[in-house]
């Protein structure tokens, strides 16, 4: 099939098959860094937009009638995990469990897009902890958050609002070491 009879298929017109043509293009071009960022960018995205995972002996304690409907309990649980680990009002108990979720993401990586993803969601999740309830949720020392922090903000493909996160964390940590 040709792609003026791929066009005609999908109903489009000259200017968008041009538009996909070039877009198709343009991903060929691209180079592998370019490639992986945008891969990084997409699982983030992903991720984010996902609800935090329900506790699984919870949910193995309900009774058989309740099992069945664990899918809508999950889907109703509250916010996505960009906005739990986004919103400065999230209970740090949920704060918690992100960072657990994180580790365990990046346990289960398969590959170092999926693991440095995982590390951001972990690091997020602690720099909230310490932005927004100036509780350090990790066994690292302030010093080692700070230089870690500082790192993750080194990455192009992350999103403005972990920038933002992670310099406020950095300047919690600084002002802890100071305190010690």
């Amino acid at each position: 099939m040709n792609m003026k009879e791929s066009s005609a298929k999908l109903n489009l017109n000259k200017e968008q098959s041009t538009i996909l043509l070039k877009l198709g293009l343009d991903l060929g071009n691209e180079s592998t860094g370019q490639k992986s960022e945008r891969l990084r960018t997409n699982v983030l995205h992903d991720i984010l937009e996902s609800k935090l995972p329900t506790d699984q002996i919870i949910m193995n304690s309900l009774p058989d009638i309740l099992k069945s409907l664990s899918g809508e309990l999950e889907s109703v649980s509250g916010g996505s995990l960009g906005d739990l680990l986004f919103d400065s009002k999230t209970q740090l108990a949920l704060i918690r469990k992100i960072k657990e979720h994180g580790r365990k993401l990046g346990a289960s990586a398969k590959d170092n897009i999926d693991r440095d993803v995982a590390l951001l969601i972990y690091f997020a999740a602690i720099a909230h902890g310490l932005v927004n309830h100036d509780i350090k949720i990790s066994e690292y020392n302030y010093e080692k958050l700070e230089q870690s922090f500082k790192q993750l903000n080194r990455y192009d493909w992350i999103p403005t609002n972990f920038y933002k996160l992670f310099r406020k964390a950095r300047r919690s940590c600084k002002k802890n070491q100071n305190n010690l």
